[in-house]
């Protein structure tokens, strides 16, 4: 059962109401119907609410502002709402919240795990705190349910798949990366573990139950395994949610999966019947994201680190002010968007970002320095609209996340199986904290 917001006692109306607050017209907007680069292209300001844009139009520094979206979506603010913001701007930051799932780091009476010295000496604190959560819940299912085998699918280098096999698991390691396969058979033969008995690395892409399937049935050998996968990126979740379900692959009794990259996700089409939404629930409600809302379920802004003197707002503004140029000039087409590199040193200032963003799209004939100079004159007083709209833009991160989870449990749940949602890490240390499980 899905631990549901506050005010919810049925997950598919929680879902329903999810999908309505993602398809109104602010929401499509500002998740990127609109995107910040072309704020100025189509006046995204103007399409806010007037009473919203009126009252940020106060601040001279648009950071206040920006904190004072960022700390609505805590559970405990950090600090008080700042005075004078409109009702209806609280109210919409509130449906905020209540449409979230919960991101408080599941607490098990469980035994901890321990990651073997010479895997735990090359991570990371958060890969490491990601490691021990992940290893302790999948070693304490693997416990309640009879379960030896565990199949681990990218397994990269095989943090995740050498502490099983330490647990006394089984494991099959499977990574798409050769040379990630390769580091992992040898930090397995420095610990000790025997290849094809306590580990076994396969080297493969996965992309569904063909082929695959049939290679971990066949090194199952009868026994019921576990298949999990620590933040598999982009569609790789949802390949292993449907192994899971594959009549094919019986072998597989329980799953447990954090997803990440939902950017790589690969939406529903006339030639890709498989993508996302992959749930008859969600397709049948008209569930639909786009790629920039769904890049938008990949931030936490209630992590980012406070830094007045970061280029970071700067860099929007530029971007914002220099396509508007290129889009005035008809020097770029619109479905295909540019792409240019930019060095650190380009940020110092508006003239030297303009001018390796059009030596890298070979258009310094095109546009002259007086042009540049006309344009950053004309908006040098809208930064701080970029800078609101950026944030603006990640607020949705988690009622984002939270469609693309439900999703995947209303998948597995419409194929016979018991799914839930488990926040299972600190969100604090890792955002991309919702495990899929479910068991047959």
């Amino acid at each position: 059962m899905v631990n549901l917001p506050s005010g919810y006692n049925d997950t598919h109306k929680y879902a329903q109401d999810v999908i309505i607050f993602l398809h109104e017209p602010l929401s499509v907007q500002i998740t990127g119907g609109i995107h910040v680069n072309d704020a100025f292209i189509y006046d995204a300001w103007a399409n806010l609410p007037s009473e919203w844009t009126a009252w940020w139009e106060t601040f001279s520094d648009p950071r206040e502002a920006q904190r004072d979206l960022i700390n609505s979506l805590r559970e405990t603010p950090e600090d008080p709402d700042l005075p004078g913001r409109p009702t209806s701007l609280s109210q919409w930051l509130e449906r905020i919240r209540s449409l979230s799932l919960d991101r408080g780091q599941l607490v098990l009476p469980i035994p901890e795990v321990e990651v073997p010295d010479i895997m735990a000496s090359r991570m990371v604190t958060k890969k490491l705190a990601e490691v021990r959560a992940g290893a302790r819940y999948i070693k304490h299912v693997c416990k309640a349910n009879g379960i030896t085998h565990v199949v681990d699918i990218g397994s990269g280098q095989g943090y995740l798949s050498l502490t099983l096999a330490a647990c006394g698991l089984r494991v099959l390691a499977i990574d798409g990366s050769s040379k990630q396969i390769a580091g992992s058979q040898a930090a397995a033969r420095q610990f000790g573990l025997i290849e094809g008995h306590q580990i076994t690395h396969l080297t493969r892409f996965v992309t569904g139950a063909d082929g695959v399937g049939a290679e971990i049935e066949t090194w199952a050998a009868g026994e019921q395994c576990l298949l999990t996968g620590l933040h598999a990126c982009g569609s790789l979740s949802e390949h292993m949610i449907r192994l899971a379900t594959s009549s094919q692959l019986s072998c597989i009794s329980h799953l447990a999966v954090v997803g990440c990259c939902y950017n790589h996700i690969s939406p529903l089409s006339d030639s890709n019947p498989l993508g996302f939404p992959i749930s008859s629930f969600m397709r049948l409600n008209n569930l639909n994201m786009s790629t920039s809302a769904l890049i938008t379920g990949c931030q936490a802004p209630t992590n980012w680190t406070h830094n007045p003197n970061s280029s970071f707002g700067r860099k929007h503004w530029y971007r914002a002010v220099l396509e508007k140029l290129l889009h005035d000039k008809k020097l770029v087409n619109q479905d295909q968007r540019p792409v240019w590199g930019i060095r650190n040193g380009d940020l110092k200032s508006f003239q030297a970002y303009a001018a390796r963003a059009l030596q890298s799209l070979d258009l310094t004939e095109d546009v002259t320095a007086d042009e540049i100079a006309e344009y950053e004159e004309r908006y040098r007083n809208r930064t701080n609209e970029t800078a609101i709209l950026w944030t603006l833009s990640v607020l949705l991160c988690r009622v984002v996340e939270s469609a693309i989870a439900l999703d995947r449990v209303f998948f597995l749940q419409e194929a016979g199986l018991d799914a839930n949602v488990l926040p299972i890490f600190d969100y604090k240390e890792s955002p991309r904290n919702l495990m899929i499980v479910a068991s047959r």
